[in-house]
């Protein structure tokens, strides 16, 4: 199945003399989450606005559903919807009325307008709040609204700048449960994001950046064995540390590294994924550690980019 997303060493450059994104590419898949990572300046603001048609290639091509951006700059919109990290809302408006205004706008047909709003809203838990004023709202609320206002006339493509900022941890879940309706939806969804916790077990795929070049991209666990670097830390707690550091000390190079924190509570820098630390939990159980808790400290992504970050600066 062809990718609902192509970029073809796409480069972007505002004043003709350095590039604000340099020679990018990547694909996304219909029914996938990509995740587009970096520091602030890295590019991924100017990476969505030239998928949303905002901004035009300096070089480079787009294919958006199989059409060409810059040639089919209308039709590309009907199949994108673009949320920036800033968007107007009317705050006397309900949120009804808000998502009627849109859809008018994208000249979806009156017999479908009111099916479509009730589906978003109940799809994005605002149905309590439909005869509400935007100005009530909750900020995740108001979160929600501008994605079912960016669904309204039911794109292809989702294309999400920092969704989650200033969010608190409950609103960021409500997010997070509807991102991942849509993706079972068959959407191609991309979301730039500082918050790496988010997206892990979210993104099916990432692109990191820095100053405006992709430096890695694809699939997580592809792109973690491409970094080498990226190394999962794990929490593990033991009922018997005397033990424990024994077992450490003998398990071999896949451990990198250990710290104990305080008796009994270990943090173990491992390489080599899932079978490694399975292997080490057995391998504590059998000298009788007695495991009583083992997590990861941070998510695959996470340990990506900071592989790929520490990369950067080497």
């Amino acid at each position: 199945m062809a990718p609902l997303v192509q970029c073809d060493r796409v480069s972007l450059s505002y004043d003709g003399l350095r590039h604000a994104v340099d020679a990018v590419g990547f694909e996304v898949q219909a029914g996938s989450i990509f995740a587009l990572v970096g520091p602030n300046g890295a590019g991924k603001t100017s990476t969505l606005r030239m998928l949303a048609t905002l901004a035009e290639p300096t070089s480079g091509t787009i294919s958006i559903d199989g059409l060409d951006a810059a040639g089919n700059r209308e039709a590309v919109r009907r199949r994108v919807g673009y949320l920036p990290d800033n968007f107007a809302l009317y705050e006397q408006m309900t949120p009804v009325d808000y998502l009627d205004f849109f859809a008018r706008l994208y000249d979806v047909a009156p017999t479908l307008r009111k099916k479509r709003i009730d589906a978003l809203l109940d799809e994005l838990d605002l149905t309590q709040k439909r005869g509400a004023q935007i100005r009530t709202l909750s900020r995740g609320m108001r979160q929600r609204l501008g994605v079912a206002k960016t669904l309204v006339h039911d794109p292809k493509v989702l294309l999400l700048d920092e969704p989650a900022s200033a969010l608190d941890p409950g609103a960021r879940m409500k997010l997070r449960e509807a991102l991942e309706r849509l993706k079972h939806r068959g959407l191609a969804v991309i979301i730039s994001s500082h918050i790496l916790p988010d997206l892990a077990g979210l993104a099916d795929a990432v692109g990191i950046m820095e100053g405006g070049r992709m430096i890695h991209c694809g699939p997580i666990d592809r792109v973690a064995e491409a970094t080498r670097g990226a190394r999962i830390v794990y929490r593990v707690e033991v009922a018997s540390p005397d033990r424990a550091r024994r077992a450490l000390a003998d398990f071999g190079p896949r451990l990198v590294d250990f710290d104990e924190r305080e008796p009994g509570r270990f943090e173990l820098t491992v390489e080599g994924g899932p079978d490694a630390i399975a292997d080490l939990v057995e391998s504590l159980v059998l000298r009788g550690a007695r495991v009583s808790h083992v997590a990861p400290r941070e998510s695959a992504l996470e340990a990506v980019y900071r592989a790929s970050a520490a990369a950067a600066v080497a």
